[in-house]
């Protein structure tokens, strides 16, 4: 099989810039009207949801890797760096160095690519793990094939190889230049965002510079350059979006990398990308805006055991809590007895806190009322 850099004309792509335009557009006013809501949202809110979009970002990116982050030591590390610049003591060094990576793209995102800014994310994404012989902060130095492969041993299939190590590090320099060449912010030879983005995480990945952490810092690399695009860190849910579909991308990913320079499907497969994972920043910011109005609503209704409750109901995020509440979640979540479990809830229903959800069964199941704007009613969702 011949791979794409081993093609005559690699490494220049081409590409339709019209097929993009709407897209490009798009993404723009998405990104506006998201900077928007963000500006509507108190102090305090603001710091919840930047808070929640880097935490969905941070776990999803490992989990497209097969990694799990524990969500709270996700979060512990990301609220510690974006208020004190630090980490926890003790802190989990997955779920810290996935939460590094991610501030730092948001606070370097005017900076120019630099083989050391690759190799300080490469870090981050990698954690210093003993008696393991990956390269931590440099590029790959081991001379057998790297390769993508699937299926039983004698029996793999070979989905990518990636061009031998010797060829690694003139192969970043042309990456790099072309990278900071098209940067809006400081090239001569800009083009749209979108597809800058695109063909950078596309073209990294190829090259596939590193031991491990090369989809983790080409999505970094990807998020760098949307936000240079905007002129601001992008709040586009990337990861997110790709981990909801993460077959999808391996095979555009694969497709891409045994095919011509012509990239149009690889960037119209990119760009529908970008659009959802702007959709999944604006379903974020809403639920933030939600639960900002549910606490002005009623938190000084609540006991403590009641907001104990409420407040491990929102940790779930966007997606809700599985299942919805009950008798025995809430005595599990509060640490008391049945009775007054069921005491509580009763009062959360009176006041019209939380709603019964139809169709229960033997068990009642309850949900969050939802606090529309303006305080126009409470309805269910």
């Amino acid at each position: 099989m011949r791979w794409i850099w081993q093609q005559s004309d690699w490494p220049d792509f081409r590409y339709d810039k019209l097929a993009l335009e709407h897209r490009e557009l798009e993404f723009r006013l998405n990104s506006e009207r998201l900077a928007g809501s963000f500006d509507a949202l108190p102090i305090a809110s603001q710091e919840d949801a930047t808070i929640d979009l880097m935490l969905s970002e941070a776990i999803k990116t490992s989990a497209i890797e097969g990694e799990d982050l524990d969500r709270e030591s996700v979060r512990s590390s990301l609220l510690s760096l974006i208020t004190s610049d630090t980490l926890p003591a003790n802190s989990d060094q997955k779920a810290a160095g996935a939460a590094s990576l991610l501030v730092d793209i948001r606070k370097n995102w005017q900076k120019a690519l630099t083989h050391d800014l690759l190799g300080k994310w490469q870090s981050m994404a990698v954690p210093e793990q003993r008696y393991t012989p990956i390269l931590r902060g440099a590029y790959r130095n081991d001379p057998s094939p790297m390769q993508i492969v699937s299926g039983p041993y004698g029996r793999e299939k070979v989905h990518y190889q990636a061009p031998p190590v010797a060829r690694v590090p003139d192969e970043m320099v042309k990456l790099i230049e072309w990278y900071n060449q098209t940067s809006p912010l400081s090239g001569d030879k800009t083009i749209p965002g979108i597809a800058r983005a695109g063909i950078a995480h596309l073209w990294f990945e190829v090259i596939h510079p590193f031991d491990d952490g090369n989809g983790r810092v080409g999505r970094a690399i990807a998020d760098h350059a949307l936000s240079q695009s905007l002129g601001y860190p992008t709040t586009a849910c990337l990861a997110t979006a790709i981990e909801g579909d993460k077959k999808s991308y391996y095979l555009q990913l694969e497709k891409a990398s045994c095919g011509s320079m012509d990239v149009n499907v690889w960037l119209d497969y990119f760009a529908d990308t970008i659009i959802k994972a702007q959709e999944i920043a604006r379903e974020e910011v809403d639920f933030v805006l939600a639960k900002t109005r549910f606490y002005e609503a009623y938190s000084d209704q609540l006991n403590e055991r009641q907001a104990r409750m409420v407040s491990r109901v929102f940790a779930e995020g966007r997606r809700g809590f599985e299942g919805g509440i009950t008798t025995r979640k809430y005595e599990a979540i509060t640490k008391c007895p049945n009775r007054t479990a069921s005491r509580d809830l009763s009062d959360l229903v009176a006041k019209g806190i939380i709603i019964p959800l139809p169709g229960g069964g033997r068990t009642t199941r309850y949900e969050l009322t939802i606090v529309r704007p303006a305080q126009s009613g409470l309805t269910r969702k």
